[in-house]
């Protein structure tokens, strides 16, 4: 599958266990194709290096090294109006649309209450995780 993560699932995934460490695994694994911008990764970098998760600086560098090699990285050149109702959250659908991709996978409820963008699915991590094995 073609994926867009969310900030807040890359966060997750490297805080704690779970469907988001699940998700994130997939694509490191080479499972699911994974697409990224420069303005996700920054703000990927920006809220693991905030003080109140007291990240390790080097984890963190490592985990940012990992995604960079493992993601499709994407100059979006698409801008939406119409998206999101938190404007902040465009980049995502932004980034989708983009890498004409088959999910977004975040735990923000903004997105979720989209449903659908474009064509694209928009999930929690536990509802790709049934998607997937519905496939299977």
């Amino acid at each position: 599958m073609k994926v867009v993560i969310d900030v807040n699932i890359f966060v997750s995934s490297f805080l704690w266990e779970g469907n988001p460490k699940k998700v994130v695994e997939r694509a490191i694994e080479g499972i699911d194709e994974l697409y990224i911008t420069q303005e996700i990764l920054e703000q990927i970098s920006e809220v693991l290096n905030r003080p109140k998760f007291n990240a390790d600086k080097e984890s963190v560098k490592y985990y940012m090294k990992l995604i960079e090699e493992m993601a499709n990285e994407l100059i979006s050149g698409i801008k939406t109006q119409n998206g999101s109702r938190d404007v902040d959250d465009n980049i995502i659908l932004e980034c989708g649309i983009t890498g004409n991709v088959d999910y977004i996978i975040t735990g923000d409820d903004d997105l979720l209450v989209l449903k659908e963008f474009n064509g694209i699915k928009i999930v929690t991590p536990k509802e790709y995780k049934e998607a997937i094995k519905k496939l299977q």
